[in-house]
């Protein structure tokens, strides 16, 4: 029996092929990488809900639930992110790319998606693509912004800060929009964001006030810092999506894909070390038959540790390693 499960491994091993980077997921039909519904510091811990989160043979959709991570709130819901698992190269950047229908939100709130950095729920850094309410301009537009909890220069880590960089706003329509941070290394080193939309012809920096970039040492460097604080093993990145007002907006958004250069969680390694070996086999086995959301084991998070679970860690078996 031993000698079986051995050679078996070893089989499906030779099928399996080390990851390269980038590590991108285009969510088909399932999680392509080892995301986890869990952020620390949030109540609930697992933010798994309500059957919001669906997959397509290409996208995921999340519908926005109430709740938040603003300040006191943490309790926010659907938040998938990805545990980083080594250091990040020094031109490190993350990007996602989404849509959504801008003619189901109400116009008097901020209902936003994009992406987050975050150690927990307390301190993070996000880039969003904002609905603009009519109080700042056109009720039609939307525009990108930038938000941070738990900078140094913050006394309260749970302490909503406005992150300072914005887009000029612009008509959206149902066409695939998108955020990127990338930190620029150089003898002034920087940290930019960047959007996309149909007008624009692929990425380009924020162009609102402000500028696109973070620099270390100069005006906004403590955020350059905070931000580097963030991009380290152990912490999380990921999706974001918030329908900003409590009031039960359900507003659907796609996700085409999540890609980044950062050594992240691969699908199958249970423990985040950044290697599909076998303590992720251990673990499954150990916890077969276990019920419940937001198991690390859970590999498909479909709420039970099982034989796909098992399936899914041997097949990637030696990924990362």
């Amino acid at each position: 029996m031993k000698r079986t499960l051995v050679s078996l491994i070893a089989a499906i091993t030779l099928l399996s092929t080390a990851h390269v980077q980038p590590y991108r997921d285009e969510f088909n039909g399932g999680f392509g990488l080892g995301w986890s519904w869990k952020l620390p510091s949030n109540d609930p811990f697992c933010t798994l809900f309500d059957n919001a989160v669906s997959f397509g043979s290409s996208s995921m959709t999340i519908s926005t639930r109430d709740g938040g991570m603003f300040e006191a709130f943490n309790g926010h819901k659907n938040v998938p992110t990805l545990r980083i698992t080594g250091d990040p190269p020094e031109d490190w950047y993350i990007e996602v790319v989404f849509r959504t229908d801008w003619s189901q939100v109400p116009p008097d709130y901020f209902t936003q998606a994009g992406l987050v950095i975050a150690e927990d729920a307390t301190r993070y850094f996000q880039v969003l693509i904002t609905r603009t309410p009519p109080f700042i301009g056109d009720p039609a537009t939307v525009y990108g912004s930038t938000n941070a909890e738990g900078p140094p220069a913050t006394e309260n880590p749970d302490q909503l800060r406005w992150g300072e960089r914005v887009t000029n706003a612009w008509t959206p329509d149902s066409s695939w929009m998108g955020v990127r941070i990338e930190r620029i290394p150089g003898e002034v080193n920087r940290i930019r964001v960047s959007f996309r939309h149909s007008g624009t012809g692929g990425w380009i920096p924020f162009d609102g006030f402000n500028g696109p970039d973070y620099i270390q040492g100069d005006w906004g460097g403590d955020l350059y810092n905070h931000i580097m604080s963030l991009i380290i093993p152990g912490s999380r990145i990921g999706v974001y999506t918030d329908n900003a007002c409590g009031c039960g907006n359900q507003i659907p958004f796609e996700f085409d894909y999540f890609e980044t250069n950062i050594p992240v969680a691969l699908l199958g390694d249970v423990n985040a070390n950044g290697c599909v070996d076998d303590a992720d086999l251990l673990a499954v086995l150990f916890a077969f038959g276990n019920a419940g959301d937001c198991q690390d084991e859970d590999v498909n998070s479909d709420g039970i540790v099982d034989d796909a679970d098992l399936l899914s860690v041997l097949f990637a078996f030696g990924n990362g390693c």
